[in-house]
């Protein structure tokens, strides 16, 4: 009995310091999900004035080349390939002919219809003949006229199938892919292979409205690449967009003949525009969400606000602030991600 009693109690006391652990745990927990108010701690930014700067009028903006022309190779009459002269990477010229359907039958066609002609030419010429010296009808004339008329037109639709039958590049440039080959059967409209202009290419680049309305067709650019970093390229504007999207810009694309740059490259353009001017700049790094939302963190003492800006032309590291802010106003440039409207700094003024 002695030893029932000892047993429990045992119990008794393990359970209770399993449940205060358990308690002093749960309260270690709930203390740490307890959010520390950080507002009142100041955040750490780099700050840099606005400050009005020269523009020598050059613009330099990116670009991406795009192919100028890229066109499929197809067949208006149905047939099987007789011969396919192209491969992938085959240069072609526009209006080559690159292959030709099987055309024996029509040829065949075509020789017979030619000595019917031949034929039915000599009976209305009898006939003619016979008609002006009384000796025919008119009606034997019409009826040898109609039949010579009618015949010449069936060999003009032979010959048109036949032409027909060749496979023609309607373009000049590289055959990029080939999806048939000689001895298969073919529908009109089918597309037999794919051949792009590598030689005229256009960069399109999206230029600020306050630089397009200086744009005209047929103005050069120099156009740059990294992949060719002493050369320079020249391209000649050849759309300005009628339309900006929401953001101010209007597409403009620029020809540029050469064969040393490939669709897709990563381009540099650059506009002399010819005015020179002093504009408000602030480095493009201080814009928190970039162009399409332009703000910024404004300073005030020790603290910074949002405010909201509107911007124009990027030169160089630097845009350009249209309205929103005025010179010798401090904004932050480092360290925003930090901040809220309203959040407590400590701040460095940059160069």
């Amino acid at each position: 009995m002695k030893k029932s009693v000892i047993i429990i109690l045992s119990i008794i006391v393990l359970g209770g310091a399993i449940a205060f652990t358990l308690a002093n745990n749960k309260k270690k927990i709930e203390a740490n999900k307890v959010v520390v108010d950080r507002s009142a701690l100041p955040v750490a930014v780099s700050t840099i004035k606005a400050d009005f700067q020269p523009y020598d009028g050059k613009v330099v903006l990116p670009a991406n080349l795009e192919l100028n022309n890229e066109a499929t190779i197809a067949i208006g009459v149905q047939g099987k390939i007789e011969k396919l002269s192209v491969e992938v990477g085959s240069r072609v010229a526009k209006g080559q002919v690159i292959g030709q359907l099987d055309s024996k039958l029509k040829l065949i066609n075509l020789k017979a219809n030619e000595l019917t002609l031949s034929k039915l030419e000599k009976e209305f010429q009898r006939n003619e003949d016979l008609f002006k010296g009384n000796a025919g009808t008119e009606l034997s004339v019409i009826n040898s006229k109609y039949d010579v008329e009618n015949t010449r037109i069936q060999i003009e639709q032979v010959k048109q199938q036949i032409e027909d039958g060749k496979i023609i590049s309607p373009i000049s440039g590289i055959v990029t892919s080939r999806k048939l080959m000689a001895g298969e059967f073919v529908s009109p409209g089918t597309v037999i292979a794919t051949v792009v202009d590598d030689v005229h290419l256009k960069a399109v680049v999206f230029v600020n409205e306050k630089d397009v309305y200086q744009l005209k067709l047929g103005q050069a650019a120099a156009i740059s690449s990294d992949v060719f970093p002493n050369k320079n390229f020249v391209g000649q504007v050849k759309f300005i967009s009628p339309k900006g999207d929401e953001n101010h810009n209007y597409r403009v694309e620029l020809q540029l003949n050469t064969n040393q740059l490939r669709a897709g490259t990563y381009v540099m353009v650059g506009f002399d525009l010819g005015r020179k001017a002093s504009v408000l700049q602030i480095p493009k790094l201080a814009l928190v969400e970039g162009t399409k939302n332009p703000y910024v963190y404004v300073v005030e003492g020790n603290v910074a606000t949002i405010q909201k800006i509107t911007v124009g032309r990027e030169i160089g590291e630097n845009i350009e602030v249209v309205s929103g802010l005025q010179a010798g106003q401090e904004v932050v440039t480092s360290g925003q991600i930090n901040l809220t409207n309203g959040s407590k700094i400590t701040k460095t003024i940059g160069q």
